[in-house]
């Protein structure tokens, strides 16, 4: 999970929102009659589709997990959920875009939006510094997220952020650095070169679970007594 420094709005958005009389702004359908936010408007480059601008906005990984998502295997996320905010339906401030979430699988195996549902994150802000306060346990073959503020902890629980499959997954993106520095050598300039790398998009795009990466290159070049 990372900070999201959210861009101008589509044009398509701030149009579509000044069209709409403000006895109207409540009604339950000013989302869903919001057309420049398909998947294949995405795919095909639809100007200001919104479905792309927060793909590109969140260098194409998940707003929650940091999985890898694109036009087809996304789903567009509002923060503070639409039922209780109709206020804040076609805001852009509380748009993000999260990846499927396990989408049609038991809820044991869901996660992210899907999970998440229309219950409301209390203390995680994906517009402030949030990886600040998260925390990432490795384990033999698993590495879990964490936080030592409850709260926060309490709202990866909503997630589900723990699900098995993520994991498994953040493990092996873990693995696959080590491997890398293993073979060029873990020196100081080597694990700053990687570290520099994840913390920046590459054609447009950050890596998946980059800021995990991060953390654990982190604290490697603390404990050589590299400040960071």
């Amino acid at each position: 999970m990372k900070k999201i420094v959210k861009s101008n709005e589509p044009r398509s958005l701030a149009t579509y929102r000044s069209q709409i009389p403000s006895q109207n702004i409540l009604d339950e359908n000013i989302y869903d009659d919001f057309s420049y936010k398909t998947k294949e408007g995405c795919k095909n480059n639809e100007i200001d589709n919104l479905r792309k601008f927060l793909l590109e906005e969140q260098g194409y990984i998940c707003c929650y997990c940091m999985s890898r998502i694109s036009c087809d295997n996304s789903k567009i996320e509002h923060f503070k959920p639409q039922s209780p905010h109709r206020d804040k339906q076609i805001e852009y401030s509380n748009l993000f875009i999260s990846c499927n979430g396990g989408e049609g699988k038991n809820s044991a195996n869901q996660h992210c939006d899907t999970k998440k549902g229309n219950r409301e994150l209390r203390a995680i802000d994906l517009l402030d510094s949030i990886e600040n306060h998260i925390i990432y346990n490795k384990k033999a073959d698993k590495i879990e997220i964490d936080s030592q503020n409850d709260a926060i902890k309490n709202d990866l629980a909503i997630l589900n952020l723990n699900v098995s499959r993520l994991q498994k997954n953040r493990k092996e993106s873990y693995d696959n650095v080590i491997q890398r520095l293993k073979q060029k050598g873990f020196s100081i300039q080597n694990i700053k070169r990687i570290l520099n790398y994840y913390k920046s998009k590459h054609n447009g795009k950050y890596e998946p679970f980059c800021e995990m990466i991060v953390f654990f290159l982190s604290k490697k070049l603390r404990q050589q007594g590299v400040a960071i």
